[in-house]
């Protein structure tokens, strides 16, 4: 039985209730609007803001000589600067300094560019500090081109523009387990959402007889879409905008809204339209695709779906490509493997490794290297995000200085 109240007792009762509401409601309000201004005062932005353009012959570089801001509104806020060739790094030495000292060309995707530090922190740079402090007589000088969401198939239209240019003594490949799939045209237009045929990069065809060949790049990646994108529901498009303009909601969808990463509609969609397409008829023989994170998971397989085998050959096609013009140019070529793919016998690294010995390329393991210094690999990546902190950039530069003392006879032709 519901206890009978006076009406004077109740309204009294109404009445606490409203104002112990409002007083909640008021502190909540203050807090948010505390944590807001706090926010503001401590964080130097919370979007990125990564200006494109595109080079003919060469794809969809950064916006040459433009700023540059990166974050993922947990571990970094990174401000860096293009260079004139629209790569996020610093000048290139003009070729008559470069022909003069042991030049190191460095070539690779999200790990080079590393949005995540400024210029000054990047591998190549600590690199040329610590061999220019340790090995003085080697003379070395670096220059990097680093794009994100490229393979080496892409990365040879680099070294053909710009690099060459620089005769440089040593070519370093960074490889990710993600390469495999960036040098197959129809696994980085599924990770783009970009017709295979239609790249905004360098790629790779191959032919009825088995042979490959080089493509130009497309322009205006996003009229060659593969999806056109859908539209988040009338919440989602609420708290988008909340997010794009109140710090403190971007410091909760950064730690509380975002969920992990699960299937995702949009890309299933597009694996679906290339296995439509003519030529790509078996594009999802084997496997299921869910999220780009199977990108760098197939091809470690034992036996890996047929699009991932025949992405190990552009791997290999590629790396011959760039065999043949270090050979052409004089240049030692060396493979620098990222500490995610893991030791020497992982399964990310068994195929590359067993292709690169192949051919006679050298393979500098990171995480074998932090290993052998008692390190901890994990300390090389950020705690919300795989790519390099400056600890990952210092090591890396470390390991390739390693093989560089132990084959100083590379440099034996700089001046």
């Amino acid at each position: 039985m519901t206890p009978y109240l006076p009406p004077i007792k109740f309204r009294l009762t109404r009445r606490l209730l409203a104002w112990n509401a409002l007083l909640l409601g008021a502190g909540l309000l203050a807090l948010a609007l505390g944590a807001e201004v706090w926010l503001r005062l401590t964080t130097p932005f919370t979007e990125s803001s990564l200006p494109t353009a595109f080079v003919p012959g060469v794809g969809l570089l950064r916006r040459p000589d433009a700023e540059m801001r990166h974050t993922n509104n947990r571990d970094y806020w990174a401000v860096s600067r293009s260079n004139s060739l629209g790569f996020i790094a610093g000048e290139p030495p003009d070729p008559e300094r470069a022909a003069a000292s042991c030049h190191v060309a460095v070539f690779g995707d999200s790990y080079v560019e590393a949005l995540q530090v400024p210029n000054s922190e990047k591998f190549q740079v600590r690199l040329e500090e610590i061999a220019n402090r340790e090995l003085p007589e080697l003379d070395v000088t670096t220059s990097a081109f680093g794009r994100e969401g490229t393979g080496q198939v892409n990365q040879l239209a680099f070294y053909d523009r710009y690099a060459s240019r620089l005769r440089p003594n040593v070519v370093a490949l960074t490889f990710m387990a993600n390469d495999v799939a960036d040098n197959h045209p129809a696994l980085s237009g599924l990770q783009w959402g970009v017709d295979p045929d239609r790249l905004p990069l360098v790629s790779a065809a191959k032919g009825a007889d088995g042979a490959m060949t080089l493509r130009p790049p497309r322009p205006d990646p996003k009229a060659n879409r593969l999806v056109a994108p859908s539209s988040p529901s009338p919440p989602a498009r609420v708290w988008d905008r909340l997010a794009g303009v109140s710090y403190a909601a971007k410091w909760v969808d950064a730690r509380i809204m975002r969920p992990p990463q699960g299937e995702n509609a949009e890309f299933v969609a597009r694996a679906e339209e290339i296995a439509r397409r003519p030529g790509y008829e078996g594009f999802l023989d084997g496997w299921r695709p869910t999220n780009v994170s199977d990108l760098q998971d197939y091809y470690g397989r034992p036996d890996p779906p047929p699009v991932f085998r025949e992405a190990l050959e552009f791997t290999a096609f590629a790396l011959d490509e760039f065999a043949e013009r270090a050979a052409r140019d004089g240049a030692a070529l060396v493979i620098l493997a990222v500490h995610v793919n893991g030791g020497a016998g992982s399964r990310y690294m068994e195929r590359p490794q067993a292709m690169a010995e192949e051919r006679g390329i050298p393979v500098v393991n990171q995480y074998d290297y932090i290993v052998r210094q008692s390190g901890n690999p994990g300390a090389a990546s950020w705690p919300n995000d795989a790519h390099w902190s400056p600890q990952g950039h210092q090591w890396a530069a470390e390991a390739l200085l390693e093989w560089l003392r132990e084959n100083a006879h590379v440099c034996a032709d700089a001046a």
